[in-house]
């Protein structure tokens, strides 16, 4: 997955940070001394996040570096994977349809780890690959109609 972040959206990875630590955003925000105000400003689409020196803190709320591999990420591929795609009525419905097409990957992966009643390593493996390739698709369609509305 950390090689689809880049097409994320900053705010986007703010609410992928918070989603993966499985706990509340409030709980994060109080823990993190933030107003409730400040709170929604940061997981609005405006362009107000913490500030740089409040990162460490904001990770160890989560429990997880992915704003920081979001940062890494964006920073190691400014200006080289920016081959965005107009999304139109019938690319979005063949973008769609190969993100379900992924999804479909996941479940016959999930059906055959499942069938011995375990999920051994080599299945999780497989599993995480095939749910990167859904995210990687659904990160890249987000990042595509992004630009598009911000250039509308």
């Amino acid at each position: 997955m950390h090689n689809a972040l880049h097409h994320l959206d900053a705010v986007d990875a703010f609410k992928l940070a918070v989603e993966q630590s499985n706990r509340p955003v409030t709980e994060i925000a109080a823990e993190l001394g933030w107003s409730e105000s400040f709170m929604r400003r940061v997981f609005s689409t405006e362009k107000f996040f913490p500030s740089f020196a409040d990162l460490p803190a904001f990770c160890a709320a989560v429990g997880n570096l992915t704003i920081l591999h979001w940062l890494l990420a964006r920073a190691t591929f400014y200006g080289i994977d920016e081959k965005r795609q107009s999304v139109d009525c019938r690319s979005l419905l063949e973008r769609v349809n190969s993100v379900f097409a992924e999804v479909g990957d996941v479940a016959h992966e999930a059906r055959r780890a499942i069938a011995d009643d375990r999920i051994d390593k080599a299945e999780r493996h497989r599993l995480i690959g095939e749910l990167s390739d859904v995210l990687e698709g659904c990160m890249a369609l987000i990042a595509d109609l992004r630009e598009m509305d911000a250039h509308a």
